[in-house]
């Protein structure tokens, strides 16, 4: 079964405009973002813009989280690089969210 998480980010001081530019961007290329998910097994991968804070709630579903993970850390691809180089420099982290259920019927 796939493993999913959900956490909460509140923008940075200046960081709001620069994610939502960066959002931009990678739906401009969604292409080499799906080639980038492919190399690290994640199936899903998607951020939600808060309507009542200032904050955006980003989920990932993976068969295997540590292997995505490993699989980012020597990713061959330069938007992967800038993707942590944002998110870095516009998100910090203010919660995981703990999952009560999740199924699946594909």
């Amino acid at each position: 079964m796939a493993q999913v998480t959900l956490a909460k980010f509140r923008f940075k001081p200046g960081g709001k405009q620069r994610w939502l530019d960066w959002c931009d961007e990678l739906k401009r290329r969604s292409g080499e973002v799906v080639e980038t998910l492919r190399n690290e097994g994640v199936a899903v991968e998607a951020c939600f813009l808060s309507v009542n804070e200032d904050a955006v709630y980003y989920f990932v579903e993976a068969e295997d989280f540590d292997r995505a993970q490993r699989a980012l850390q020597r990713s061959p691809y330069t938007i992967d690089r800038q993707h942590i180089d944002v998110k870095v420099a516009a998100l910090e982290a203010v919660e995981p969210l703990t999952c009560l259920f999740h199924f699946e019927h594909r």
